[in-house]
């Protein structure tokens, strides 16, 4: 499917007053880019450990919008990871020819010159393929070991004729969800898991992203686990990635929870139930997650905490402390660190 990206230049004090005139040509779905620093509330909201840089702020801003474009005879939709594009999707969003668009919002603007005088900003558009992004993300991930004798390996991709017959081959299609092995965070995780892994052990994994930790915890011989996540397209991901590994349903279980918000109704039926609870996610979910993960654990039960940049490290092991973990491991890989812990 054809579609039109559309960037208007224009400036921070404009850019409110030219979203409303979007707005009142039927755009209700853009995307602000400036260079104004976040504030402290912001950068939480943001959902991430990293930092933004946004760059020295200049005073310029770009509004960007997508239309599909008129004349599409393939309808097929190809996500492209950008949900601001792939969310325009509503059936009157305009579906104008771009230069018809571009002389529509100018004459808003130029209507609004006589209460709100604003320079008329420069406005660019490009045609987009969304079918080339069906396999042009996928040129960049290719198999690769995570440890001696772990393959992490997409799912259209062949199994490297290097691959030794006692490896363990993980088919792997991320999708939209995170966790592919490539990342430090995960690195982390896959090798401080394996470690502790029996024929006996239940994984929990809060946050499971694409499913990665908990199905090679079971190709590395667990025995079952329970994946939590509360963005459904990385349970969706996950569900996926069992089948393509032949992970028996009797064996792993994904469900779409926030440990956080109903840890209470979780505990009741998965309480004290678990040898291994595993968590990749941020240190700003890691800290308040300590206080209840230790329930889910049997009694020699271990948590390992990933994704968690070194300058928060300090703040995660009093909360561990606070929430009376013992720490038996503390792994680092980059600006990364990772722990494993106890309940005492």
């Amino acid at each position: 499917m054809n579609w039109i990206k559309y960037d208007i230049h224009t400036t921070t004090q404009d850019a409110d007053l030219i979203a409303a005139i979007l707005t009142e040509c039927g755009i209700t779905g853009f995307e602000i880019t400036d260079h104004v620093p976040l504030t402290e509330k912001e950068e939480k909201q943001m959902y991430t450990d990293i930092p933004a840089d946004t760059g020295p702020d200049d005073g310029s801003a770009i509004l960007t919008f997508y239309t599909e474009a008129p004349g599409n005879t393939e309808k097929t939709f190809y996500s492209t990871g950008s949900s601001l594009r792939d969310d325009q999707t509503e059936p009157d969003t305009p579906c104008l020819p771009p230069e018809e668009m571009v002389s529509i919002i100018t004459q808003h603007i130029l209507a609004q010159k006589t209460f709100a005088p604003i320079p008329i900003p420069k406005i660019t558009f490009e045609i987009q393929d969304d079918s080339l992004w069906n396999t042009k993300w996928k040129e960049n991930f290719k198999p690769f070991y995570v440890a001696e004798d772990i393959l992490i390996k997409p799912t259209w991709e062949e199994t490297p004729a290097e691959t030794k017959p006692d490896d363990i081959v993980i088919e792997m299609d991320p999708g939209s969800a995170f966790g592919t092995g490539t990342h430090e965070t995960t690195k982390l995780c896959l090798l401080t898991l394996r470690k502790y892994i029996t024929p006996e052990t239940k994984i929990l994994d809060a946050g499971c992203g694409s499913g990665i930790l908990a199905i090679a915890a079971l190709l590395c011989g667990a025995d079952s686990a329970l994946c939590l996540d509360i963005d459904p397209a990385a349970v969706r991901s996950t569900k996926e990635n069992m089948a393509a590994n032949h992970i028996e349903n009797n064996r792993i279980c994904a469900m779409q929870e926030n440990i956080l918000e109903n840890s209470d109704a979780l505990q009741k039926k998965y309480g004290n139930t678990f040898d291994i609870a595993v968590a990749n996610i941020l240190a700003d979910v890691i800290i308040p997650l300590s206080e209840y993960i230790g329930t889910f654990l049997k009694k020699d039960g271990i948590f390992i905490a990933s994704g968690i940049l070194a300058e928060k490290a300090d703040a995660v092991e009093t909360a561990l402390s606070a929430n009376h973990f013992d720490i038996l491991e503390k792994n680092t890989m980059g600006e990364w660190v990772s722990y494993v812990a106890k309940p005492q």
